[in-house]
């Protein structure tokens, strides 16, 4: 990697000229002008310039450059322009390049989600609620120095650029090449043209503000285009005598309209500084295809309309670039080189070496880890082990590179812990448990190594205080401990009249072994000690009046819980899943055999999404539970209730029913069937059908009484936005009598 200056020269511009104008009188003349000596074949250059998403046009230009059998001897780029460049550089044919792009998921790509498979199951179940987080450094909240991290990115560079990890001189591969990067700290252009390529790449293309800024080589580094987007001098020195330029630039905005959004000011902020190297840029171009289009640098999910845009500008340059091509190979004849570049599939790791680590100690990732030195590694795995470590959650970024020594390939994981934590906020509205705001922490590492702490404050008229301490043991396994109080009211029916309110109001402290499987299968077993109460509105039944004071009871209880789906909310694939045994005692004097007793209790909840195109996904789902003793009779947050849409209670055993009103039955015993057909007819906008099917009763000889079946049927609209769903359902059902409408805004917390 070096920095270098900037000279002029019209000696490319020339040759071109004559090349394109006079042709064959050039190929039978030296420059010195020796009428028996064949003159030497002028090298070309090409350089792409960045802009996003806009440089998937460079595709078409490839291929033109490809049809008319243009070998290309040098390579530069800028950010989009760097990651196109480089792997054509390295062998990849244009087609291959454009697969790529069409496989990606580019959205989550872009903002670091990874599949929830490789997410810790913890952060999973206490997670996905908020909609801003700010982390804490330092003891204080700060903000983060780029809206995502790049952690995707990083993973996808290095299975493209496998193929090529052992060169770290970027002359010496199998097109010379070198990007841009810019130093953070001085503004300066650095050439990034020796060392690992695909950090180099990913610094290149580091967006200022949208991903995190790159140690790479001694320097500090962020996109290549803040200082230099179209590095033309640079390829000249490389030694290109005629320069092909691909510009995706749009240039300065000049109206307001035309900043309206986040990037589109940080990219005309950026582009200040790179006006000067245009300028130079365009004067030492030979050749220049500039794409001017309509879509804009994040435009990523156009990519076939770009790529289609890029091959009709392309092609109006066809004929030029097959004068050059002629005239070039009337002077030396040069087969195109071999473009048949894959990424590698394995590769022999001789050691393994982890850089960043100060908390977390090397067993730990040696526990995570499947790969093993003096061992043969899928790169597949390698990345999916990667996502692993990066989904527990203790990590702001995990990266590696294969590092080439001698006769060996190193694996170096380089990870960067996070800091103690961070604080979260997210809004809920539902007819139920009405307007909520919750304001969550997330702290790791500060009660121990290998410790989490969860806390959530529910603000409402149904508050919540819930905390959740784990202590891991090996990467699986851990202590939990934990504490939860709450308080919500709600109306008790015969039938569909209703005839009072209650307040429920319980503190809980829990202490488990959790074990978690594949991030998928949780395992809890432990004691929880409940100081409880509730409260009638109107009393009715002197019996209950005990019910009015706190009274004290213990559970043990076992619980395996599952969690496949590709997404939390709107899921097209996977499962939901939680059973539950327990076995409750009333502790306090007050609570006498008339009231309650020691209860054994299961209860099994079951949720699948099985998609059957594109658009629609069938989502089959049970509710099951029952009193296992029939004489005992449970505390009133063990029985089982349904009603409400609400996907998430702060009880386990309450569950949706559609039509019916929020907890309007309850039983001992219950026995529920639901279907449920989801249409995501445009972009994130939803349609769900619903039917829910089933009894919940007191007495188990009812269970199966068709005169006491519940059957309840609806439609759902929703929008899948930034605050979580927002939801308007209309049903109805066999209890209730008319429609009825239920609103959902934001994340169920």
């Amino acid at each position: 990697m070096s920095n270098r200056t900037f000279c002029f020269s019209s000696r490319g511009t020339l040759l071109l000229f004559f090349l394109l104008l006079t042709g064959l009188p050039v190929t039978l003349f030296s420059q010195k002008g020796d009428p028996l000596t064949k003159a030497k074949r002028p090298s070309v250059g090409l350089v792409l310039s960045g802009g996003g998403a806009k440089g998937f046009a460079y595709i078409g230009l490839l291929r033109v450059i490809q049809e008319v059998g243009l070998p290309i001897d040098y390579i530069g780029g800028s950010s989009i322009g760097s990651i196109i460049g480089g792997l054509y550089a390295i062998g990849y044919h244009p087609d291959s390049i454009a697969k790529m792009i069409r496989s990606q998921n580019w959205n989550d790509l872009l903002k670091d989600v990874i599949d929830r498979k490789y997410i810790a199951y913890e952060e999973k179940e206490y997670g996905e609620k908020t909609i801003v987080k700010l982390p804490i450094k330092d003891k204080k909240i700060s903000i983060s120095s780029s809206i995502y991290k790049g952690q995707e990115v990083n993973l996808l560079l290095n299975k493209y650029f496998s193929p090529v990890y052992k060169i770290s001189d970027f002359k010496k591969l199998q097109t010379p090449f070198l990007c841009i990067g810019t130093d953070l700290f001085t503004g300066n252009e650095v050439i990034l043209d020796n060392g690992y390529l695909p950090m180099a790449v990913r610094s290149s293309m580091s967006i200022p503000g949208y991903f995190a800024p790159v140690d790479y080589m001694g320097n500090y580094l962020v996109d290549g285009g803040v200082v230099n987007n179209y590095p033309v001098k640079d390829v000249k020195l490389m030694g290109a005598d005629i320069i092909i330029g691909g510009d995706v630039q749009t240039g300065l905005f000049t109206t307001r309209e035309q900043l309206n959004s986040i990037t589109a000011i940080l990219d005309q902020i950026t582009s200040y500084y790179r006006v000067r190297e245009n300028v130079i840029g365009d004067s030492l171009t030979d050749l220049k295809v500039h794409f001017k289009m309509d879509y804009g640098m994040m435009d990523f999910e156009q990519y076939d309309s770009i790529i289609a845009f890029g091959e009709r500008t392309a092609r109006a340059y066809y004929r030029q670039l097959k004068a050059l091509a002629d005239s070039l190979n009337a002077i030396e004849f040069r087969p195109l080189k071999k473009f048949v570049t894959r990424p590698i599939d394995s590769v022999f790791i001789d050691s393994i070496v982890i850089r960043g680590n100060k908390k977390m100690p090397y067993k730990y990732f040696n526990s995570m880890l499947h790969t093993r030195k003096n061992k043969m590694v899928s790169m597949e795995e390698l990345n999916n082990e990667i996502r692993t470590i990066y989904g527990t959650g203790f990590f702001e970024t995990v990266t590696y590179q294969l590092e080439w020594k001698g006769n060996e390939t190193n694996l170096v994981i380089d990870v960067k812990e996070g800091g103690i934590g961070s604080l979260s906020a997210g809004v809920h509205f539902d007819p139920d448990y009405n307007a909520s705001l919750i304001l969550s922490g997330s702290f790791r590492n500060i009660l121990g190594r290998n410790s989490k702490l969860f806390v959530d404050l529910n603000l409402g008229l149904n508050p919540r205080l819930r905390a959740v301490y784990m202590l891991g043991f090996g990467v699986q396994a851990a202590i939990g401990f934990n504490l939860d109080f709450y308080a919500f009211q709600f109306d008790l029916y015969d039938k569909n009249v209703k005839i009072n309110q209650i307040t429920f109001n319980n503190n809980k402290a829990s202490l488990y072994f959790n074990n978690s499987f594949r991030n998928r299968f949780n395992f809890k077993a432990g004691f929880d000690y409940e100081y409880f109460r509730f409260r009638k509105d109107i009393e009715n039944d002197s019996i209950q009046n005990p019910y009015q004071d706190f009274s004290s009871y213990g559970t043990f209880f076992a619980s395996l819980a599952a969690d496949t789906r590709d997404r939390a909310y709107f899921s097209t694939r996977g499962f939901n899943a939680f059973l539950r045994a327990e076995y409750t005692m009333p502790l306090a004097d007050n609570w006498t055999r008339e009231l309650f007793s020691n209860s054994a209790i299961i209860f099994l909840k079951y949720d699948h999404s099985i998609p059957l195109s594109r658009r629609f996904v069938f989502q089959p789902g049970i509710f099951a539970g029952a009193l296992l003793r029939i004489d005992d009779s449970p505390p009133p947050q063990h029985f089982l209730a349904l009603g409400g849409l609400n996907p998430r209670n702060y009880i386990d055993q309450y569950v949706s029913f559609t039509g019916a009103e929020f907890l309007q039955q309850f039983g001992n015993y219950s026995l529920v069937a639901r279907a449920k057909l989801q249409y995501n007819f445009y972009k994130k906008l939803y349609f769900t059908l619903r039917a829910d099917g089933g009894a919940n009763e007191m007495d188990s000889d009812k269970l199966f009484d068709s005169r006491e079946y519940m059957f309840g049927y609806g439609g759902t609209l929703s929008y899948d936005s930034f605050i979580g769903p927002v939801e308007v359902s209309l049903m109805g059902s066999n209890i209730n009598p008319g429609l009825m409408l239920f609103i959902n805004l934001g994340f169920w917390f």
